[in-house]
């Protein structure tokens, strides 16, 4: 007899913005302290940064954080600090593209 398995299923944000070059090493410094914040979270799996740095003197940066529970990620959602408002405390001009939320199907 063959039983199936239910997905298991984790809860993400996804944020991308474009960093001028010149406010890259203030927000990268910030990024550290931020992901050592944010893992301390109850149900917080994982705080992964990626970047790419543009022809147009500017860094492309994608921050993604990935929850246990849907409560959890809507939690720190409504309460946590978050990147996007990392992003409003180091001003300057950095331009917030998309930021998204999502479920992980494995």
């Amino acid at each position: 007899m063959w039983t199936e398995a239910l997905p298991i299923v984790v809860y993400s944000t996804c944020t991308e913005v474009a960093v001028p070059a010149a406010a890259w090493p203030r927000l990268y410094g910030s990024l550290q302290a931020l992901k050592g914040h944010v893992q301390e979270y109850p149900g917080c799996q994982r705080f992964d940064v990626f970047f790419r740095a543009q022809p147009e003197e500017s860094v492309r940066v994608h921050c993604y954080t990935t929850w246990d529970t849907l409560a959890q990620l809507e939690a720190f959602l409504e309460r946590g600090y978050t990147f996007e408002r990392l992003l409003a405390d180091v001003g300057g001009d950095i331009s917030l593209e998309r930021s998204l939320v999502m479920e992980k199907v494995f």
